[in-house]
């Protein structure tokens, strides 16, 4: 993976390289070259307004990177999901040269138990201000960054490869900056266009929590220099992360500030992304025709009329048009995403249905990505599409609506409390082995071969078995999430409710089992990968600390 990523890294460079100096596409733009599909028509008229777009051979370098690579990037998406999106992402292999080369920035931190003094890695707080509220600046961002395309980069190479380059510098100094992915989870304007596309898991994204191998999904690695084996090089950047546990990040952060405006935004982006070139230039061939990728004196336009709709111009600035226009149609989809949440619930309270409200917005996030998807492909790529014969156009379609229905099918029906039953199901499997269970009661079977829901049911069994067992069955569970990075030690409380609930166990017994834990495997609860030993006796002071009060029947939240 390392050599792929440094190949599509080489390749992403060249593709910018063409930007300022492409001596070869131009020859299948020729309007004399019969056997491109490329090639120009100078008798064609393509307007903008009531004028025709002169028609000269153009370098393909833009078009190849708008019409080509980026929908393809929406499509590995949906399909292949963001753990390989982001393994293969060049953006996000830049963004760790700091890392590699072990300059990135440290701070001096003071052990307040302890006084040693030591130097680690500057990470994002989880509750700083841009801990709490990334998603509005990822989304200001994307915004930002569409309306800079439409007025500057879209057809000027030299502005768009300046862009890409501006980019990949922003990524390294992120990188320099933080530790972790800190540029992909907090500033990089892709991260909202993953998020709503992955949802809970892509089409052929994997379950992470049905792996036996620590490593999992995208998270950040390393290979060992002695053994030649990945392992672990995770620094707790963000939690939860997206790049250990796709689909935990999702149902964790279905409230978090911004998420509501990201997944109804973008649908709102979408339309009016591709609705503004028929706005501006008054029909649909201009944009069909992928004319915009080498519209010449695009910079000077920005102050050109704005809207011009059936042979109608607004006088409004085509650098404030481009925001209205976003503002507004962002503004609709995401009303239309509350009010359909509102009547979702309605709806399923009408049928009888016992939804909650999380699974009602889950419901409508499913809705709006599968719209998203449909009509970015409605759009996304026509230019080059459009250039093929119709039977292969024609699949590509059906393709389309193929893979985001069975998305849909699939998504649809998830649910939460689903997820935790299976994520919990390999661990609950290791503790029930360890216990005196008849083995008629699993009807020749082994307990690998129990499904997440037959688990489950077999741990009722377990009421009559004594406390101590029953105890003994938890705080394993706990501690097998623990070190699976599945839960933290914060979140494990509510995490295990029902399995509180199936084992007869009251909420001060999980405490009693965090607990054990620090006790026995302190090093489960120090806040970094790497344990030092003032981290681990502050982890046990603080477990002892939450679990005496609880023993006594203290409610704790």
């Amino acid at each position: 993976m390392h050599r792929v990523r440094w190949l599509l890294v080489i390749g992403w460079l060249l593709l910018i390289a063409s930007l300022f100096y492409d001596p070869i596409t131009p020859l299948f733009t020729q309007a004399d070259n019969w056997t491109s599909p490329f090639r120009i028509k100078p008798d064609a008229c393509i307007r903008i307004r009531e004028e025709c777009l002169p028609q000269t051979p153009f370098s393909m370098s833009a078009l190849i990177w708008w019409a080509m690579i980026v929908p393809s990037g929406i499509f590995i998406l949906l399909v292949l999901g963001h753990e390989f999106w982001r393994r293969i992402c060049p953006l996000s292999f830049l963004s760790q040269i700091p890392r590699a080369l072990k300059i990135q920035r440290r701070r001096k931190v003071v052990d307040p138990v302890t006084g040693e003094a030591r130097m680690e890695l500057v990470t994002i707080g989880e509750n700083s201000w841009l801990g709490r509220n990334h998603l509005y600046v990822q989304f200001g961002l994307f915004v930002l960054g569409l309306g800079i395309r439409i007025l500057y980069i879209n057809s000027d190479r030299i502005s768009l490869g300046s862009f890409l380059i501006g980019t990949i510098l922003c990524a390294i100094l992120v990188g320099y900056l933080y530790a972790g992915k800190s540029w992909c989870q907090y500033f990089c304007p892709m991260a909202p266009v993953q998020l709503v596309y992955t949802g809970p898991r892509s089409l052929l994204g994997s379950q992470n929590y049905l792996q036996k191998t620590p490593i999992t999904q995208s998270m950040c690695r390393t290979v060992d220099s002695k053994t030649g084996m990945e392992q672990s090089a995770c620094v707790s950047c963000k939690a939860p992360c997206v790049d250990i546990d796709a689909e935990k990040t999702y149902w964790m952060e279905l409230n978090k500030p911004g998420r509501r405006l990201v997944q109804y935004g973008y649908l709102g982006m979408v339309i009016a992304f591709y609705l503004y070139y028929f706005l501006y230039a008054g029909n649909w061939d201009y944009y069909f025709t992928g004319a915009w990728t080498h519209e010449e004196d695009q910079v000077a336009k920005v102050l050109d009329t704005g809207f011009y709709i059936y042979g109608q111009a607004i006088p409004i600035p085509k650098v404030a048009a481009v925001y209205i226009t976003f503002v507004v149609l962002t503004a609709i989809t995401f009303t239309i995403g509350l009010i359909t949440e509102k009547l979702c619930r309605r709806y399923l309270k009408w049928r009888g249905r016992s939804f909650s409200a999380e699974q009602a917005q889950h419901i409508v996030f499913t809705l709006f990505t599968v719209i998203s998807f449909w009509t970015f492909f409605s759009y996304g790529a026509r230019p080059s599409l459009n250039r093929m014969p119709l039977y292969p156009l024609l699949a590509f379609n059906a393709l389309i609506v193929l893979v985001g229905s069975m998305w849909v099918y699939r998504t649809m029906r998830r649910t939460r409390a689903q997820y935790e039953r299976e994520n919990t199901a390999n661990s609950l499997r290791k503790q029930l082995q360890k216990l005196p269970i008849d083995p008629a009661l699993l009807e020749g079977r082994s307990f690998d071969e129990l499904s997440p829901d037959e688990l489950y049911t077999l741990v009722k069994v377990l009421q009559g078995v004594s406390q101590q067992l029953r105890m003994q069955t938890y705080t394993g569970v706990v501690q097998d999430l623990l070190t699976q990075q599945a839960v933290t030690a914060s979140g494990s409380f509510e995490f295990c409710k029902k399995l509180r609930q199936d084992l007869q166990l009251k909420d001060s017994d999980h405490f009693a089992a965090i607990e054990t834990i620090a006790t026995n495997n302190p090093e489960l609860l120090a806040s970094q990968a790497q344990a030092t030993p003032a981290k681990i006796h502050n982890a046990v002071t603080l477990a002892k600390t939450i679990a005496k009060p609880a023993r006594k029947g203290t409610r704790r939240s």
